[in-house]
């Protein structure tokens, strides 16, 4: 969901857009390529025993690793995320819950086909009772990955037993997961070159023009694998602006709201939660693009219309004796 659109006619669009054009193609093509190359060379096509993996610098050391990343989805920088696999998978993945839940009170695991990454299923801390110390999830016959996200997670962090077809394919491991364990995106930008630039070129004018665009398909192409429990509100911003953000009364009590920030080409820049019903990020130094997730603390949370209210201002200008300073 977006709630900003720009009225006003701005220059930058002339080669933006077409430009944004010949990005899009080219990230659509990437990614067709990367998929189907990844179904007869992907390392794991061949592993047979499944693995715990966390998403960390090392686990993204490899150019490939980071290309694939940012053709998938946009980073969720909130998180600890956890990847488990690859399992052959006859009818059933089950996964030990009562582990996560000593781990993270919030949570949301991922079930997807290796090779194609289609999401067949997912479950999370708002939609199991609590009552089960296991959480069978079924599936069509195939070859699967787990990705599990922990908030707020503990240090260290569990990840859990997971059972195919109710036999054991994977055990519990523990590991060290700091406060700062995702402090690592912030280095991701010194790895920016020409080919993530052609990849998510077209993201920036995406957003800041989408009043030219079907809603439902800019969501679906900046959001490609939204959670669906998530209220997504989403922009662009130019140098010099700012987002204001308004929230209504008791959101806060009944919702947690994260603010991601990205350069243009989706590199993270910064990312904290939202603590304050009237909130003004810091003036952008260049275009950037931002994700605000709005996540319920509880099931059955309803999400009232209008209860965020986004607004790009301009940054004020300095005052005479700031200038006469400079």
């Amino acid at each position: 969901m977006s709630d900003r659109v720009n009225d006003a006619f701005e220059w930058d669009a002339l080669w933006e857009v077409p430009v944004g054009v010949l990005s899009f193609l080219f990230s659509r093509g990437l990614r067709w390529a990367l998929t189907n190359l990844g179904r007869y060379y992907n390392p794991m096509n061949k592993q047979e025993t499944p693995e715990w993996q966390v998403v960390s610098a090392e686990f993204l050391a490899k150019p490939i690793k980071l290309v694939w990343a940012m053709s998938r989805a946009r980073w969720n920088l909130h998180a600890l995320i956890g990847l488990a696999g690859p399992f052959n998978v006859t009818q059933s993945l089950s996964i030990h819950v009562a582990t996560i839940a000593q781990a993270t009170p919030t949570w949301t695991a991922v079930f997807y086909t290796l090779g194609d990454y289609t999401t067949h299923a997912n479950i999370s801390s708002l939609t199991v009772s609590g009552e089960n110390e296991w959480e069978t999830v079924p599936l069509p016959p195939g070859r699967y990955l787990v990705g599990l996200r922990h908030y707020h997670w503990a240090d260290p962090v569990t990840l859990p037993a997971i059972q195919a077809d109710g036999a054991a394919a994977l055990a519990a491991k523990t590991i060290p997961a700091s406060p700062e364990a995702n402090r690592f995106y912030r280095d991701l930008i010194q790895r920016q070159g020409f080919i993530h630039v052609c990849l998510n070129g077209y993201v920036y004018p995406l957003l800041r023009y989408r009043r030219w665009l079907p809603a439902h398909f800019v969501r679906s192409v900046f959001l490609p694998v939204p959670n669906p429990e998530t209220q997504f509100h989403y922009g662009a911003l130019q140098p010099g602006e700012q987002l204001k953000i308004q929230l209504a009364s008791g959101l806060l009590s009944t919702h947690e709201i994260f603010f991601s920030l990205y350069n243009r080409f989706c590199f993270p820049l910064d990312w904290y939660p939202i603590t304050e019903a009237s909130h003004c990020t810091v003036p952008s130094d260049r275009k950037t693009v931002f994700i605000i997730r709005v996540h319920p603390r509880q099931p059955d949370v309803s999400f009232p219309p209008g209860a965020v209210r986004l607004t790009t201002v301009a940054a004020a200008p300095p005052l005479a004796d700031e200038v006469s300073l400079r």
